[in-house]
């Protein structure tokens, strides 16, 4: 210490196991640059030093958690994604989830959907009334409404519905519409020829669409014993503004 000072330095202070000076002498009104370093890992006898090592552990621990945490986060998100266009065709194959089943008839030809000649002849065959109900995202200016309330068909016969569309904001916007049926077990056997669902409606501002839905129910409804109280179905929809909005 006595040599430091005959060399005119005027104090001494540690910092995280570094020296910084003044010297009072050749720079009386600058301070020299003081790095502000963390204490060396291994050095014993600074007051805090463990509490520090410790802290910079759980620092790195938390922020390895959160990294892990967010990479899970995305790949959801992705996974997400790119499962809804399977999700989709699984349940119109299948009706699972009370969404319609899908189906085409080859050529156009009306008897490729197998349905019978005369459905009144079915055993246990009976009115279905089908109901209609409609709802719009918040996100989307539109109305959207059922232009009948209800059908009343047989199994095996089928029957057109039609629905309307306005979009009331000015500017052009695409709506796609989802939908599903309840009962939910029902919906393996509610079946759609033509509909408008999943297809992207573009509509003008102030413009007003007529879609239509063509659909039936499968004559093995009727030997399902689930299905046996079963007398009414609702059929829903719900529009979404597009993901896509390729104008």
């Amino acid at each position: 210490m006595a040599l430091l000072r005959r060399l005119g330095v005027s104090r001494l202070r540690p910092l995280g196991g570094l020296i910084a000076t003044i010297d009072s002498r050749a720079t009386p009104h600058r301070q020299l640059w003081r790095p502000h370093l963390r204490p060396l890992q291994g050095t014993r006898g600074l007051s805090g030093g463990g509490g520090r090592k410790a802290a910079d552990d759980g620092s790195a621990k938390d922020y390895s958690l959160a990294a892990s945490m967010l990479a899970v986060a995305l790949g959801a998100v992705g996974l997400s994604y790119a499962s809804v266009p399977l999700y989709r065709i699984f349940c119109q194959a299948t009706g699972f989830g009370g969404t319609v089943k899908t189906h085409g008839a080859a050529d156009g030809e009306a008897n490729e959907y197998n349905l019978p000649k005369d459905p009144a002849a079915l055993p246990n065959n009976r009115p279905l009334k089908v109901t209609f109900n409609t709802d719009v995202n918040g996100d989307l200016p539109w109305s959207f409404k059922a232009v009948q309330k209800s059908v009343t068909v047989l199994a095996g016969q089928t029957s057109l519905a039609f629905f309307e569309a306005t979009n009331h904001s000015k500017e052009p916007i695409i709506g796609v519409a989802t939908y599903n049926v309840a009962p939910m077990q029902a919906g393996q056997y509610f079946n759609k020829i033509q509909c408008f669902c999943f297809d992207e409606q573009r509509l003008l501002p102030g413009e007003t669409v007529d879609m239509p839905v063509f659909f039936y129910i499968d004559p093995d409804f009727l030997t399902d014993r689930k299905m046996h109280r079963v007398n009414t179905m609702t059929l829903s929809y719900t529009f979404f503004r597009s993901a896509d909005l390729e104008l």
